[in-house]
């Protein structure tokens, strides 16, 4: 082979071989390629590494009743146990049952009577845990409720209401709740009639100054709104809840309906749990709580109620309630039986003291 052919022959070699580097080296430098995902199969994936949290759904009143809902959000109790929580806002007390019912929230928290009359209507709902609660014996300043007389006022006592000569008018926040109730079994139990008192509603924010401006005798309040009226002065304490109703005044119940039961036990269960933390934390820590209800409600301080430390149901308490029922006229006498109220499906979550 002639030199002029060697040399011709070198040049294409180092050609081929700078050509092969040249593709080896870009290879080398690029990312695999990327498999592109469905993003149905995407979201299959991470749903099962990621479950969503079951939604509870409740109406949450800017008052007295708020503080475990208030406190439930703030604390993280609700999403701690793996609950996402929806406030669907302020409703009156007597239209909540009927969101409830009609599924525009999932629970709701009532005294007794409130599930009895969701009863007597043919509504399935029943009780799942104990929430509210009557303080022990000597807490004045976390019972249920107060019932107030102006400080130059000459009821003394319930029977002085005989000697007054005129019928006296006492608040009450609505018909058919703890207020009224509870004043009816007050005055029974002195011996009251009945025409010589008229209850006359009015919201508990209200009833301060309409007691200070003389449009009522007596005002039924419960905390922080007998907290505040005492702290301004010039009232007093004619009776309280425990004188009245002994344990059993403060009670209420977690309440759903049968169907939400059924169909969704682990949320109720998770909402049992976080809602029962956030009741215990506010009993253990009654000043910070107080603090959060007062700013959530636009007061400049707060008191809280007390709750049920355990969530067991009593049915001694609720027949209580039932018997005072009965003598109101509500119900008939064997009607309702405590039992009939709740169900002890999630009484694991109750804790024994």
């Amino acid at each position: 082979m002639t030199n002029k052919n060697l040399l011709a022959s070198a040049v294409i070699v180092l050609l081929i071989l700078a050509v092969a580097g040249a593709y080896l080296s870009q290879n080398n430098n690029e990312e695999p390629e990327k498999t592109v995902q469905n993003p149905e199969d995407k979201l299959k994936v991470d749903n099962a590494f990621n479950v969503e949290k079951p939604t509870i759904k409740a109406n949450v009143n800017k008052d007295c009743a708020g503080t475990p809902w208030f406190v439930g959000q703030q604390k993280g109790f609700f999403e701690k146990a793996g609950i996402n929580f929806v406030d669907k806002g302020h409703l009156d007390w007597a239209q909540q049952p009927s969101a409830l019912i009609s599924g525009q929230t999932n629970v709701a928290d009532a005294h007794p009577n409130t599930i009895i009359n969701l009863l007597k209507e043919g509504a399935k709902v029943k009780g799942v845990v104990a929430s509210g609660d009557e303080p022990p014996d000597g807490d004045l300043q976390h019972e249920h409720m107060h019932w107030l007389v102006l400080e130059n006022s000459s009821l003394r006592e319930v029977k002085d209401i005989l000697n007054t000569g005129k019928k006296i008018k006492i608040a009450v926040g609505a018909f058919g709740i703890c207020s009224d109730i509870e004043t009816n079994d007050w005055l029974r139990q002195n011996g009251i009639p009945k025409d010589k008192v008229e209850l006359v509603v009015i919201p508990d924010p209200q009833q301060e100054q309409a007691l200070r401006e003389g449009l009522i005798d007596v005002a039924v309040l419960h905390p922080p709104f007998y907290t505040a009226a005492e702290e301004h002065g010039g009232v007093r304490i004619i009776v309280s809840s425990r004188k009245i109703f002994g344990d059993a005044a403060g009670i209420t119940l977690l309440y759903f309906t049968e169907d939400f039961i059924k169909n969704n036990p682990d949320a109720v269960r998770k909402f049992i749990r976080g809602y029962k933390n956030s009741e215990r934390w506010s009993n253990d820590n009654p000043n910070e709580s107080a603090d959060i209800t007062a700013k959530e409600i636009g007061l400049e301080k707060s008191t809280v109620h007390f709750y049920n430390n355990t969530g067991e149901i009593d049915g001694s308490k609720i027949q209580k309630w039932i018997d005072a029922m009965v003598k109101d006229g509500i119900i008939k006498p064997g009607e309702y039986k405590p039992s009939d109220l709740y169900t002890d499906e999630f009484k694991d979550e109750w804790i024994s003291e």
